[in-house]
């Protein structure tokens, strides 16, 4: 078992998860996924508890709030990445989640991921 940070990865862009992914290796974590939907999510989160997590905020026009609440119920910190500037119908327990604008920079993305693990 590696003691690398394990960060699940929601996106349903193959292009943008494969990016987000091998970003993220590059920069020394583990990364869970990527999966595209909220049930791939699901299916991950029920058998390893990520360290952080990295939500596309709209899964094919489903909204992957519903995992963010799941994962924020858990202690794990979580981003949503997206084109927006904010998540539409964002529970109270997700008002002060952080938001990484689609496309995000290296340095946009090594911030956030500090942030997550209060860097």
């Amino acid at each position: 078992m590696s003691g690398r940070l394990k960060i699940l990865v929601v996106e349903d862009d193959a292009l943008i998860a494969m990016e987000l992914e091998e970003r993220l290796q590059e920069l020394g974590y583990e990364v869970l996924g990527p999966v595209a939907t909220v049930e791939d999510a699901e299916r991950v989160i029920a058998e390893t508890r990520p360290d952080a997590a990295l939500l596309d905020a709209n899964l094919a026009g489903v909204s992957s709030v519903p995992i963010g609440v799941k994962l924020a119920g858990m202690g794990v910190p979580l981003a949503f990445c997206t084109g927006y500037d904010q998540i539409k119908d964002a529970p109270p327990e997700l008002a002060n989640t952080p938001i990484l604008t689609k496309p995000i920079s290296e340095a946009d993305l090594v911030a956030g991921v500090k942030k997550l693990f209060g860097g």
